[in-house]
C-alpha cells in the first residue's frame, strides 16, 4: 500500500510530467494504466503523475520506415488499429489482442507493458523481435536507445531522473520477412506461462535474418541466441526447424511455480518455436 501517498498529479503535457516528477520535495512515481499499481512495493512514494491526461503520448502512425507508437497509447487501441500494416503491424496487433481481457487492454499502455517488465507482459518480447527502440524524453530533450538495452538495464534504473518514455519505434519490414507470436496460458485471460515472437527475413528461402524472444518462461524477456544463430544463412526447411528448435532453451534460466514445471515448459517451448519458425517462414516466402 502507498501509506504516504498524499497528492496526485495530472499534467497535460510531457514537459509538465517531467517537472512534477523532478519536484524534490516530495518522493514522486509514475501512473499509467495502473495496472500493476497493487504490486508497487515502493512504500515511501509521496505523489503520483498520472500521464493518462497527457494526449501527446497517445497516437499511432507510420511512415515508410518506422511505425511510431506514442508510450500511453492503450494496447486496445494498437490491437483495434486499421493504421498498421505489413509484418511489424502484424505481430503487434496479435500480441496487443492476445493482453488480458478487453477491459485490461484499455489500461495497459504501449510503455507501461515495457516499463514495468514482469514476467506475464506480452509486448516486450515483439518489442525485441521487431529490433525496436525507445524515445526517451526529459522535457524537451530527448534521446533514442535499442529496447534491448533499456530491457537489459531495467526501465527503473535506466531512465534518467524526471526522465520518461514517451515513444516506442518499430521498423516497418517489407516483402520476404514473416512474423509469428504465440502465447501459452490456461485461459486466454490469463497470464502467460510462455509467450514467443518471432520475425525471420529471407531471400530465395535463404534465411537472412532471424529473431526469436521469449518471455513468461523467463524472468525477464530474454533472445534465444542460439535458435537464431542455427537459422542464419541456411535454406528454410521442416527439418531445419526442428534442429533449431531444439535449443530454445539454451543459455535461458527457467521459471517454475505451482503452475508448471521448468521441465514442462522447456518442452512446450521447444514445440512452439518449431511450429512460429514454420509459419513465419511460409508467411515470409509469399
Amino acid at each position: 500500500m502507498l501509506k504516504k501517498l498524499t497528492r496526485f498529479y495530472y499534467p497535460k503535457t510531457i514537459e509538465e510530467a517531467c517537472l512534477h516528477l523532478g519536484n524534490k520535495e516530495h518522493k514522486t512515481a509514475l501512473i499509467a494504466g495502473g495496472t500493476s499499481e497493487v504490486l508497487r512495493s515502493d512504500n515511501s512514494i509521496e505523489a503520483l503523475v498520472d500521464l493518462s491526461k497527457v494526449k501527446e503520448l497517445c497516437y499511432i502512425r507510420q511512415d515508410s520506415t518506422y511505425i511510431h507508437i506514442g508510450a500511453g497509447t492503450p494496447v486496445q487501441d494498437i490491437y483495434k488499429s486499421k493504421d498498421l500494416k505489413g509484418p511489424s503491424g502484424e505481430l503487434l496487433k496479435t500480441a496487443a489482442g492476445k493482453i488480458g481481457s478487453t477491459l485490461l487492454r484499455n489500461s495497459i499502455t504501449a510503455a507501461g507493458n515495457l516499463a514495468g517488465l514482469f514476467p506475464w507482459s506480452d509486448l516486450p518480447p515483439v518489442y525485441m523481435a521487431l529490433d525496436a527502440e525507445v524515445v526517451c524524453r526529459k522535457g524537451k530533450p530527448k534521446r533514442t536507445v535499442p529496447v534491448q538495452r533499456l530491457i537489459d538495464n531495467r526501465a527503473d534504473k535506466f531512465l534518467a531522473e524526471a526522465e520518461i518514455i514517451s515513444e516506442i519505434m518499430v521498423p516497418v519490414y517489407g516483402k520476404g520477412t514473416g512474423v509469428h507470436f504465440a502465447k501459452f496460458a490456461k485461459t486466454s485471460n490469463d497470464y502467460a506461462m510462455i509467450s514467443l515472437a518471432i520475425r525471420l527475413t529471407q531471400k530465395g528461402g535463404v534465411i537472412e535474418s532471424a529473431r526469436v524472444a521469449v518471455n513468461a518462461i523467463t524472468a525477464v524477456p530474454a533472445r534465444c541466441h542460439e535458435v537464431e544463430n542455427a537459422l542464419l544463412g541456411k535454406k528454410g526447411s521442416a527439418e531445419l526447424f526442428a534442429e533449431a528448435a531444439k535449443k530454445a532453451t539454451a543459455g535461458l534460466t527457467i521459471r517454475r511455480d505451482y503452475r508448471a514445471s521448468s521441465d514442462y515448459r522447456k518442452e512446450v517451448l521447444g514445440v512452439m518455436v518449431r511450429r512460429g519458425l514454420q509459419e513465419a517462414f511460409d508467411k515470409a516466402k509469399k
